[in-house]
């Protein structure tokens, strides 16, 4: 229960006034290491120390920190996180760069809003008023040569927790923007895949219903090899695709927050974000659910397959077994023939035998009426196939 209540204070803001420059670094480790929550190292006073904040998230770790300055500048602040000293602050080795974010909060917002906007070297300006008209956040959104996308935040009636918590969704959005478009790439090398994926599976599922049944074999084994080739692009790339949705619902989620509203002159902070985010975060929806959809079709495929050959072996068992009851009915039939050939075969040796008994009996001087051979011809024949039907019978029933 402890460890469900700590989630909710684990992302905590780093509560400050303006003036203030704020570094936001996010980077990807090779390992991530058994760190969880928010950590913060020594912290200054507001005399122009720096405060730090380190927070180990599920793919990637951020550094956030905090400078207060004495006044209001027309110049944009040295950095004063270094290369160098990063990969000791996050405690892993090489981490890769994601992404890297300014905000420099001054005081109010200008009358010569564009003024100041060329004064530090901002071209093509997205702005917009926030917090209800509280303050005004401004980026053209560009990446300096130094990996850094720098964003002006003109403080009018923000408190220190508030200004933390408005600071913390204007990097949040860059963080998470930056992660969910780590599948553009994937998508990208996987379109010209899905393509050939597209026309082998029109090609076999051609084939599939001119294929004589002495290729079924090979049929199905290129099909099985499309599917494996599908499956395993799909598992490869299941995880990145589905972090993608979850970041790009962050993204949508924290430019709601901001509860931005029109500077005359300037497009919208978050339209200007989300009308180039939306369509990078589509075309990975689409891969992915294109992706899906060739995994079924393919599965479907050999399901059809399997079931035409399924029928086919039925057919050809049913042939076989018509083919083998018309044997045994033949030999039902040649049985019953020799069973009559039996009964006249074995008639007529009794009665043969009969016979010599009578004229033996006649030479010895017994005269026997002839009447007695006529009599007995129906009654050995009878007596015979009596006796071989209950024979039959006794064999059936063991």
């Amino acid at each position: 229960m402890s460890d469900f209540n700590a989630e909710l204070h684990a992302r905590p803001s780093i509560y400050f006034t303006g003036p203030a420059f704020v570094e936001h670094i996010a980077l990807m480790p090779s390992a991530l290491v058994a760190l969880h929550g928010s950590r913060y190292l020594p912290e200054g006073d507001d005399s122009g120390d720096p405060r730090t904040q380190v927070e180990h998230h599920t793919e990637f770790v951020t550094i956030t920190r905090v400078t207060q300055l004495s006044a209001d500048t027309d110049t944009w602040p040295r950095s004063s996180l270094l290369e160098d000293d990063i990969p000791a602050l996050v405690d892993m080795d090489a981490p890769a760069l994601i992404s890297r974010v300014g905000i420099l909060v001054l005081g109010p917002a200008p009358a010569e809003l564009g003024l100041t906007l060329s004064k530090f070297g901002f071209r093509d300006t997205a702005a917009s008023s926030i917090g209800g008209g509280a303050a005004q956040v401004c980026s053209d959104f560009r990446v300096q040569d130094d990996k850094t996308s720098r964003i002006l935040l003109f403080n009018k009636d923000l408190n220190a927790y508030r200004l933390g918590r408005m600071v913390r969704r204007i990097y949040e959005i860059e963080t998470y923007r930056a992660m969910a478009l780590l599948s553009l790439p994937e998508a990208r090398r996987l379109a010209p895949l899905l393509g050939d994926y597209d026309k082998k599976l029109v090609q076999l599922t051609n084939r599939n219903q001119t294929t004589p049944a002495t290729e079924h074999k090979k049929l199905l084994d290129e099909i099985s090899s499309l599917s494996a080739q599908i499956i395993s692009a799909a598992a490869e790339t299941r995880n990145r695709f589905g972090a993608t949705a979850a970041y790009a619902k962050i993204v949508e989620e924290r430019i709601g927050e901001l509860r931005e509203s029109h500077v005359p002159g300037f497009q919208r902070f978050g339209v200007f974000v989300a009308r180039r985010f939306r369509p990078a975060v589509r075309t990975c929806e689409a891969t992915a659910l294109r992706l899906e959809q060739l995994s079924h079709a393919t599965m479907h495929l050999i399901d059809l397959l399997q079931t035409r050959i399924q029928v086919e072996i039925e057919y050809q068992n049913a042939t076989q077994i018509q083919a083998m009851a018309d044997r045994a009915a033949t030999q039902v039939k040649i049985q019953r023939a020799v069973e009559g050939f039996s009964i006249i075969a074995i008639s007529y040796y009794l009665l043969s035998l009969f016979k010599v008994v009578l004229e033996t009996v006649d030479h010895a001087g017994y005269h026997v009426s002839p009447l007695v051979m006529l009599v007995s011809i129906p009654l050995v024949i009878g007596a015979v196939a009596v006796a071989i039907l209950r024979v039959k019978h006794a064999l059936s029933t063991e």
